[in-house]
């Protein structure tokens, strides 16, 4: 779970780490760069944490909301 704190650092920390136009990375400014790159890892890491958690390994079923109503009703029935 401590990994989806990766994304947040990445973009929280833009403005402190690279917030200059030089070096360029492949013709763009480093803010941009930095940008890019945290856009492309933030997916992987929280891919990489969903894969890690636990009740994702053990095929645990998720709970939905409509799973609380019960079958001898309608959907949205209140009593």
């Amino acid at each position: 779970l401590w990994l989806l704190l990766v994304p947040l650092v990445l973009y929280g920390a833009a403005p402190l780490v690279a917030n200059r136009v030089e070096p360029r990375v492949l013709g763009v400014p480093f803010l941009l760069a930095w940008v890019i790159a945290a856009t492309i890892v933030s997916p992987l890491v929280i891919w990489l944490a969903a894969r890690l958690d636990p009740a994702y390994r053990l095929n645990a079923a998720e709970p939905i909301p409509a799973d609380d109503d019960a079958p001898d009703r309608p959907r949205g029935e209140r009593r």
